[in-house]
């Protein structure tokens, strides 16, 4: 079964779970969006830092051998938007599933889930692996 996970740009940490062995049922996928650099207004510097880490993390994934298709923000098929940048390589490259890991911000988790929620494939979301705890121990926690 030929899986798609999606790499957020602020989850570039080649030390994830999902990086100790190369499978070839799996396929990275990144993408440099419109949508992502201008929900809320961001200094020009930030945009270039966060592009330039994910366009040096690609290289990273490369050089281990792991499968990356990568939007670039000025690629004629991004459509710059997770939703239809997915159900394009769904389509395209015959995806059964799909998996992406936990955001850390609210507005993005709240995105794809809806994103998951729709897609006409089994669909999963697993830890970023960013913190110490998971998300659920604090609601029971409190």
């Amino acid at each position: 079964m030929k899986t798609l996970r999606l790499i957020l740009g602020d989850q570039l940490n080649i030390k994830h779970s999902w990086f100790k062995e190369v499978n070839d049922n799996v396929l990275y996928c990144m993408f440099e969006t419109k949508q992502e650099a201008s929900y809320v207004k961001h200094h020009i510097q930030k945009i270039v830092g966060f592009l330039g880490a994910m366009r040096d993390f690609s290289v990273k994934l490369n050089e281990k051998r792991h499968s990356l298709i990568y939007f670039k923000i000025n690629d004629e098929n991004n459509f710059h938007d997770f939703k239809n940048n997915i159900l394009q390589l769904i389509e395209k490259e015959d995806i059964k599933h799909f998996e992406y890991q936990y955001p850390d911000e609210y507005r993005l988790n709240e995105e794809l889930e809806t994103l998951a929620s729709s897609l006409p494939i089994s669909t999963s979301v697993l830890s970023s692996e960013h913190f110490y705890t998971e998300r659920e121990e604090l609601t029971v926690f409190f």
